[in-house]
């Protein structure tokens, strides 16, 4: 059984602003205007995916990450902040086909394999139809070690595991007509941080990302990533941005 994940490794993404910035603005295409933020944590994209005029409801299931969230991102009327599983939000009136996009960054590798399904049918209750599921995952299981376990990871992803992900529940195997996901992009970013997670986790065997590396990382290679690296083929990837649209 993997752990929580530790608060720990949610610090040291805090920091780790040009890599923050470089996943959104891979989302960045599929974000509507109202948006379901799944597994927010303690706030280290909220900011940004309230940019742009958007509107956030963020959620998740740890107590203790929604009082550090509220602590640390400001309220706003354009943010509601809720400790409460995507499946329960599902349930109440006035949520179905509601929102334009469900994002998550690093969150559904931390859901068990008998829950996985409920979220993705979840998912699909509250976005409004030609909505997009909006995912950034750990990519290659090939690589899972040793902080894979530490910070609570079930699993990581590959193009196929993550298209799973969207017919766990049957619904990607249903025709147009009866609604569905379609998946529109599945790519996989990041190759140099691919080698990194591999050494640390596998060879050194560490069970934490130190955020002295995770800043440096950060100031010196992120910046050539981002400019590099959307042009460039990627057959791998330390990660993974999966996006299915709600079919009507």
């Amino acid at each position: 059984m993997s752990e929580m994940r530790p608060d720990f490794s949610l610090e040291t993404l805090s920091g780790v602003v040009n890599y923050n910035r470089f996943v959104i603005d891979r989302m960045r295409p599929y974000l509507g205007k109202r948006l379901l933020e799944l597994g927010a944590g303690i706030g280290n994209l909220t900011p940004l995916f309230l940019e742009d005029g958007r509107s956030v409801t963020a959620i998740d299931i740890e107590k203790s990450l929604i009082a550090a969230h509220r602590e640390r991102v400001p309220a706003s009327p354009s943010l509601k902040v809720e400790c409460i599983s995507i499946q329960d939000l599902a349930q109440r009136r006035g949520e179905a086909n509601s929102y334009d996009s469900v994002v998550s960054s690093n969150v559904l590798e931390h859901i068990p394999d008998d829950t996985i399904g409920k979220v993705v049918e979840a998912m699909h209750s509250v976005l409004k139809p030609g909505g997009h599921a909006v995912h950034w995952v750990p990519a290659f299981e090939g690589i899972f070690g040793t902080i894979d376990e530490s910070f609570g990871h079930y699993r990581r992803y590959d193009r196929q595991t993550a298209a799973r992900l969207f017919q766990v529940s049957g619904l990607a195997s249903r025709s147009a007509s009866a609604g569905g996901f379609q998946v529109v992009s599945c790519s996989y970013w990041n190759m140099i941080g691919f080698f990194g997670w591999w050494f640390n986790g596998r060879v050194l065997r560490k069970r934490e990302i130190h955020r002295a590396s995770a800043l440096a990382f950060d100031k010196f290679i992120m910046p050539l990533v981002r400019i590099v690296e959307p042009a460039l083929w990627r057959p791998f990837g330390q990660s993974l941005l999966i996006v299915a649209k709600k079919i009507t």
